[in-house]
């Protein structure tokens, strides 16, 4: 879970974009204690309820949850039952919306892959990325975990990541991984991404952690997969690359041990949702 800190944090920088000196629509009301309902609008898995929670109560409004984070809902559930003044309700239900709605979609689209893959290989994880909105990362791996998925590493400074620009720096795939084995704490993996068989094959013997098959095609992806197993059993290996959960299935996943797949926070599709004043 996000640490609350965190979360208000955002909020109140949010609510400062949002509302920079006064809502001038709101203030044309009056000061009236109401009740509001969010609800689904389509079926799918609920993600950012604390988030929506803290948005509303730092407003002054009181929030009741009618389900549970990660809890998969039906099209016209009732999410969530919130009472206070008018403003804040209103104040407060754009920018809730906004992120409830991505998070439930991340989580959503998530779970929804995972579905497609458990019977083929009920122990691949299916993983996040770092292509994320700046300032909303914590919040789109929070969402995939809630789907079910892994966040894959979270930053920078997670573990080393050799990927083409910075191999590019080096004579070979081993001299970088040396140097990494050399550098590096070793708590930290060591991953490689690599684009064609040879090297694999070169990563896998220079005792990578885990190899990335970037922009593999299915036919490729499975004769690299068995090669490198051949190598080594242990080595973790990832596909990664336009995997997306309409092509997914195209692969040949027994062997593989994650999946990655920028799709899920770049192009999420927003869950539906929607309040009203009752």
């Amino acid at each position: 879970m996000i640490p609350e800190i965190l979360i208000e944090e955002d909020i109140k920088e949010w609510l400062k974009e949002d509302i920079p000196y006064w809502d001038i629509t709101t203030n044309l009301l009056p000061d009236k204690k109401v009740k509001a309902k969010i609800f689904a609008k389509q079926e799918g898995i609920i993600a950012g309820l604390t988030v929506a929670e803290k948005i509303f109560t730092l407003l002054g409004a009181e929030w009741n949850a009618n389900v549970q984070e990660g809890q998969k809902v039906s099209k016209k559930q009732v999410i969530a039952e919130i009472k206070g003044n008018i403003k804040s309700l209103l104040q407060g239900e754009r920018i809730a919306l906004n992120i409830l709605g991505r998070m439930s979609g991340i989580a959503t689209t998530t779970a929804q892959m995972i579905e497609k893959t458990r019977k083929i290989n009920p122990n691949l994880k299916i993983c996040a990325t770092r292509k994320t909105v700046p300032g909303l990362a914590k919040y789109d791996k929070y969402a995939v975990t809630i789907g079910g998925g892994d966040t894959h590493r979270f930053n920078l400074s997670d573990m080393v990541l050799l990927k083409e620009n910075h191999l590019s720096l080096f004579s070979s795939i081993t001299e970088a991984i040396a140097k990494a084995k050399e550098t590096v704490s070793f708590s930290k993996k060591i991953e490689v991404e690599v684009k064609n068989e040879e090297e694999a094959i070169e990563a896998a013997k220079a005792g990578a952690d885990i190899i990335m098959l970037d922009n593999f095609k299915p036919i490729q992806a499975k004769h690299v997969v068995k090669k490198i197993r051949e190598i080594n059993q242990n080595i973790l290996i990832e596909l990664s690359g336009n995997i997306k959960i309409d092509n997914i299935e195209d692969f040949e996943l027994e062997n593989v041990n994650h999946i990655s797949s920028g799709s899920l926070t770049h192009s999420v599709k927003n869950f539906d949702l929607s309040m009203l004043i009752e």
